[in-house]
């Protein structure tokens, strides 16, 4: 038999409680992936055990980007931190620990730079979204030459707290490679085409040029235990724009991923400070590519208009060739709904109307693809960087790892979540997919998750920290919490 936990619904936030004398069927129990990671035998008339570590988690330190910031849906709002994977482990580990605490920079309810909101599901089955428009900006800057066209940095409302960083360091739309540069949060630095972060500025006082590195060393001053989930933002605004701008993947970049992790881990590991590092999953477990795979795309589309029509995109060497795509080329999730739909063209002389992708005089655009070569150089920049925190977190630290599939170790990011969840999962009778929405996992943006994908992304870590500290923190019912943080 098996233990399982109520969990008390306050303010949005779901706490557990142990039921003594009370066991479900295994498979009611099995609170992720892998079921056997989690749970723990129980015989009758057996108080469930309580929850109890050796690690000192009374100061929990989350460093990350997106991810970790509890972004969702586009944007990042007061309902998304408050479901942000780093405090729904801090919820965990509390009662583990009398007087921890976690701290979160919080927004205003309304304000933020907006995010998406569902309209409706149509019958092709591709959902439409609408920008709400977050409150309480203090200041817009258009910069006209950004990646993938014209976009607009808003300043946001500081945080109440401002100046005395808080213990959830993700900050959306972090690089890895930034992390020494100053003035990366001073909004003196917020113009046109400058590198500024108007959410890592909310956290620090105003003018401030503190680099990011900085505000982790301070404030491991007072942690006890971190997690580090980081890199992923230096290689999303490539993989967005179909290849077309964003840092290059190429061996300098990954030289940069590996010596700046190399910095914040010392930080984070300094006096032998436990914790937990996690590699970046594949890009291809994402909706915001897997929905777009080449052949798989193309059988769809092939049965929705009945016919045998091709996909045509840009060859990526230029010229004004096309070519039909191949299984290793992905169209963007963003582009799917526009495929096949009738458009102006010039052919020649003479303007035509040809469905967009399904003909070879009208291919899809490059930044509408990220085809094989481009993939191809993410893939190798996330595998070395993925190698080089295996190394470190096993020859270095001597710390857990969420670790690699060649260990065939069930705690891998991908075997463990991403890669199931591309698929298709069960958690107790509830499915987990990649579609957005309606998979319960990806929000409406096709990468960043729900309040229910941050729960299992959450008992990711929990699992590893279990076995690693030989600890006994129950993990988090997926299920109860909701498919939207909006």
């Amino acid at each position: 038999m098996f233990p399982t936990y109520f969990y008390l619904r306050v303010e949005g936030l779901y706490f557990v409680i142990s039921m003594k004398n009370f066991c479900l069927a295994p498979w009611h129990c099995a609170g992720f992936v892998a079921a056997a990671l989690l749970l723990n035998a129980c015989a009758p008339n057996q108080d469930t055990p309580t929850p109890t570590t050796r690690v000192d988690v009374s100061r929990y330190l989350a460093v990350g980007d997106t991810y970790t910031s509890g972004f969702s849906a586009g944007g990042l709002t007061r309902a998304s931190q408050e479901y942000a994977y780093p405090n729904l482990i801090a919820r965990q580990l509390q009662g583990a620990s009398n007087g921890a605490s976690f701290s979160q920079p919080l927004l205003e309810a309304g304000t933020g730079a907006g995010y998406f909101s569902l309209v409706d599901f149509p019958a092709d089955g591709f959902f439409r979204t609408r920008r709400v428009d977050g409150q309480a900006v203090r200041a817009t800057v258009i910069n006209p030459a950004a990646c993938a066209g014209a976009d607009t940095v808003r300043l946001l409302a500081r945080s109440a707290t401002a100046g005395t960083l808080p213990q959830n360091l993700g900050v959306p739309g972090l690089r890895l490679t930034q992390i020494e540069f100053p003035g990366l949060g001073n909004e003196n630095l917020a113009v046109p085409g400058a590198t500024f972060n108007p959410y890592f500025e909310r956290l620090l006082s105003t003018g401030s040029d503190q680099t990011y590195l900085k505000s982790v060393t301070d404030a491991t001053a007072t942690s006890t235990f971190f997690t580090f989930f980081l890199g992923i933002d230096d290689l999303m605004p490539y993989v967005r724009a179909g290849g077309q701008c964003g840092p290059v993947p190429n061996s300098t970049l990954t030289t940069q991923l590996r010596q700046n992790a190399k910095k914040i881990l010392d930080q984070l590991t300094a006096g032998g400070r436990p914790g937990i590092i996690a590699r970046l999953p594949s890009f291809t477990n994402l909706p915001l590519l897997r929905a777009g795979k080449g052949l798989d795309l193309q059988a769809r589309l092939q049965s929705k208009f009945k016919d045998d029509a091709l996909i045509y995109i840009e060859d990526p060497i230029g010229l004004g060739r096309t070519q039909p795509i191949t299984d290793d080329d992905y169209v963007l999730a963003t582009t799917i709904p526009r495929v096949g739909q009738l458009t102006e063209v010039l052919v020649g002389t003479t303007t035509l109307v040809l469905p967009y992708g399904r003909d070879i005089r009208n291919p899809l655009r490059d930044a509408d693809v990220l085809d094989k070569d481009e993939l191809s150089r993410v893939s190798v920049v996330v595998s070395s960087y993925n190698n080089e925190l295996d190394r470190l977190a096993s020859e270095v630290y001597k710390l857990p790892v969420i670790t690699p599939a060649k260990k065939q170790s069930t705690l891998d990011l991908d075997v463990a979540l991403f890669n199931p969840v591309a698929g298709s999962i069960s958690v107790a009778g509830v499915t987990y997919t990649a579609e957005p929405v309606r998979g319960n996992f990806f929000s409406l943006d096709y990468y960043s998750l729900t309040p229910r994908g941050n729960a299992l992304l959450a008992n990711t870590f929990i699992s590893a920290f279990n076995k690693a500290y030989r600890a006994n923190i129950p993990t988090i019912d997926a299920n109860n919490l909701p498919t939207s943080a909006q």
